[in-house]
């Protein structure tokens, strides 16, 4: 019965720790790839291939960083653009706070884009080669890692 239980209690350890390894923003700075979005557990698009991929970078405190749209290019380099939004992370609820311009928001966990409209974008997972991303509407973004590659060297 002693065996059971202690196995019970280190089952229970691992699941735990795993839970917030998923959560783990040390992955996050890098290119992350689109790979689906789904609404309710239903696929609304797949996207076998994107022509952007978005690229985060995170200060080395994990609390604040930007994301910002690249274009792949055949070199292995990227077509930048100009456009980043900036975020902040709430650390207890692993939001990603976003706006495009320099606000602050108190006790609130907003994403700002253009017009004015409020998101909020929660990171579900997160690992190594996987990311998931949820916001208010429902909508989940599912990316991959992306390596850039040369195919001017093959």
């Amino acid at each position: 019965m002693k065996k059971i239980s202690l196995t019970i209690i280190i089952l229970s350890f691992l699941i735990l720790s795993s839970c917030n390894n998923s959560r783990n923003l040390k992955y996050l700075t890098g290119y992350w790839e689109i790979s689906s979005v789904k609404k309710d557990n239903n696929k609304i698009k797949n996207y076998p291939f994107s022509g952007t991929i978005d690229y985060f970078e995170l200060n080395e405190n994990f609390s604040e960083g930007f994301r910002k749209k690249v274009k792949p290019r055949i070199d292995g380099n990227f077509d930048i653009t100009m456009h980043q939004i900036n975020f902040n992370i709430d650390e207890e609820k692993k939001h990603l706070r976003l706006f495009k311009f320099d606000l602050n928001f108190s006790n609130s966990i907003k994403l700002v884009y253009g017009q004015g409209e409020n998101f909020t974008e929660n990171v579900v997972k997160i690992d190594s080669m996987n990311l998931i991303i949820k916001n208010l509407e429902g909508l989940t973004y599912e990316y991959k890692r992306f390596y850039p590659k040369n195919y001017l060297d093959e």
